[in-house]
């Protein structure tokens, strides 16, 4: 297949898809103590193409009594007991849960659908957000296939170690300008100059010409990383930021995505020895590299075009 069919073929997928695709945001769960035991109650729902309007419910704990917008619960109910989000969650659709008591204090949690049910906690736990920002590099396939990229790019040398701390020293800095509001951009450009990263890591990987990416492959892991960042900060947003504890928060999520990103090419190594190791003929290991480049840059196409279209579609509507 040539490079215009495989655009061809991108254009194709991503109209396909856009046509088909749905906005996101996370459910928000916000709760408030007027007087003790008296709480008003605000839900908005997950807007998500994988739940139906109006198939979730909220569970509060024993001890509390739901009518409409008002809960009423006896004295540590709500703080000692488990609230639980019930329908058809998907995993990565999230419910941001809140709780202002009459005294001022401020307690939160996040349910997700692979964790529904949740207590609300005064302080935000690290562990919880370490695996927020792994499962995000899980998930983030844009991430991802420019992480593959920068490997395809470099191979397993030294220099690999280089590009990828200088990614994670770009993406850090933005991610944290903009997760504390001293950076912001809108998303729309953001993910579609992602997207672009990918078709060019994959372009550079494919020839061995002595271009700038060769040379100074660390180079554009920093540049790119800068844009990732926001990425990362625009998920993190979504998600939810706590209003306690938010550097904590912030680096235990940044943590996380580093921790992906190292199990992640760790895997891509343990996967190319063991293929190494089974597949002797060299004419298929030669032949290995530049298909992944093709099949990453198609990838790449594929949301480049559908986030432009949809930068476009926006403007017009």
């Amino acid at each position: 297949m040539t490079v215009r069919a495989w655009c061809v073929a991108a254009i194709v997928i991503a109209i396909t898809a856009r046509a088909r695709a749905h906005d996101s945001s996370p459910g928000v769960l916000a709760i408030a103590e007027r007087a003790p035991g008296d709480f008003a109650v605000a839900w908005t729902a997950p807007v998500d193409a994988r739940t139906p309007d109006g198939s979730l419910r909220v569970v509060y704990p024993p001890g509390c009594d739901a009518n409409g917008a008002r809960l009423a619960c006896e004295p540590g109910a709500l703080e000692a007991g488990e609230i639980a989000i019930e329908g058809p969650l998907d995993p990565r659709t999230r419910v941001v849960v809140t709780l202002r008591t009459h005294d001022g204090e401020h307690l939160e949690a996040i349910a997700t659908g692979a964790e529904p049910r949740v207590r609300l906690a005064r302080d935000p736990s690290w562990s919880r957000w370490i695996a927020i920002g792994v499962e995000h590099i899980a998930f983030g396939l844009d991430h991802v296939a420019f992480v593959l990229g920068l490997v395809l790019l470099v191979g397993f040398e030294r220099r690999i170690v280089i590009t990828i701390t200088a990614f994670t020293i770009a993406h850090s800095i933005t991610l944290a300008l903009a997760a504390l509001d001293v950076l912001r951009l809108p998303s729309a450009p953001v993910e579609a100059t992602i997207a672009g990263s990918v078709v060019l890591v994959a372009r550079e990987a494919l020839h061995d010409r002595a271009t700038l990416s060769r040379r100074w492959p660390w180079l554009v892991a920093l540049l790119f990383g800068l844009v990732h960042g926001l990425g990362f900060a625009g998920a993190l947003r979504e998600v939810g930021l706590p209003e306690r504890g938010l550097v904590g928060a912030l680096a235990a999520f940044n943590v996380g995505v580093e921790l992906g990103q190292l199990a992640l090419v760790a895997l891509v190594f343990l996967l190319v020895g063991i293929g190494r190791t089974v597949v002797r003929d060299e004419r298929v290991v030669a032949r290995a590299r530049p298909l992944a480049c093709y099949a990453l840059g198609a990838l790449g196409a594929m949301w480049l075009v559908d986030r432009t279209l949809a930068i476009v579609l926006t403007a017009w509507s």
